[in-house]
């Protein structure tokens, strides 16, 4: 499977497809500035979730702030939100075509860290980072998770209620998320241990270290789709290596009623596809 990637090293900022604390991230409900790093495509470590940017790509300004409820003037932070053509999210096809893709191996281990809700999305950064998300023969580190509310990638254009995004880098700096949709079924427990923690306001931090079985958080299946993207949250970098697996995570009622509560609207329209093929593999 040929996947595009940024023609130099990203540089990743702290923040949020999540971020950390207050800095960056994605999510939300109108929050502090920053793109969101990893969260979807993310800012590694403490402050932010997707941010990253390239050479080519500066970084928004600190002191401008974005909201999910006014997507259409990101295009006036410095970024490529408007003028990108390999922009995520995307509606994901059941109908892709099946192809010879590496073998997606997430080495994950349990971690502890710290849960933040930096105002656009709730993330967790481990205080170590022993995990690792193996892609055929490419190895990315585990920098941090965080949470979208509505899905922001579309299935045959259904949006599930949350969908969950694990931020990687490799040692070129290059970003990798692994993107998990969550819908109603039975409880989940491995996410009613990090609830019992949740940060409910922007800027607020678990009091206490959370300890979590990353493995616990994703289904069996390991089907997955791939594609060229970028980050969901200004600067809306590209480069970002998309992994989203078609088997959805199950979580009570109750527990998706809390996400959406605390995450409120923080989630990316859909954009074009454009030239780019989307992979099915196993």
């Amino acid at each position: 499977m040929r996947l595009q990637h940024a023609a130099s090293a990203l540089a990743l900022m702290v923040a949020a497809c999540g971020g950390g604390a207050s800095s960056t991230s994605d999510e939300a409900h109108g929050g502090t500035p920053q793109g969101d790093a990893a969260a979807h495509g993310p800012a590694l470590g403490p402050a932010g979730a997707h941010a990253a940017s390239t050479p080519s790509a500066q970084p928004s300004r600190p002191e401008q702030h974005w909201s999910y409820d006014q997507q259409s003037a990101w295009a006036r932070i410095a970024g490529v939100c408007a003028s990108g053509h390999e922009q995520s999210p995307i509606n994901l096809s059941s109908a892709a075509p099946m192809a010879e893709t590496p073998d997606l191996a997430p080495r994950y281990l349990p971690a502890s860290g710290t849960l933040v809700n930096n105002g656009h999305t709730v993330q967790f950064t481990p205080a170590q980072s022993p995990a690792m998300l193996m892609i055929g023969q490419d190895a990315y580190g585990f920098a941090q998770f965080h949470f979208h509310s509505p899905a922001e990638h579309t299935l045959d254009r259904r949006a599930y209620p949350i969908e969950l995004h694990f931020v990687h880098r490799n040692g070129a700096g290059q970003l990798a998320v692994l993107g998990v949709f969550i819908e109603e079924g039975a409880e989940n427990p491995a996410l009613a241990d990090l609830l019992a923690s949740l940060p409910v306001a922007a800027g607020e931090q678990s009091a206490t270290q959370v300890d979590i079985d990353l493995n616990a958080l994703l289904p069996p299946d390991r089907a997955y789709f791939s594609y060229a993207g970028s980050l969901t949250t200004p600067p809306c970098t590209e480069g970002v290596r998309w992994n989203v697996l078609r088997t959805p995570l199950q979580a009570s009622a109750a527990q998706i009623a809390q996400l959406r509560e605390t995450l409120r609207a923080s989630s990316r329209h859909v954009q074009p596809l454009g030239q780019r093929t989307v992979l099915l593999g196993s």
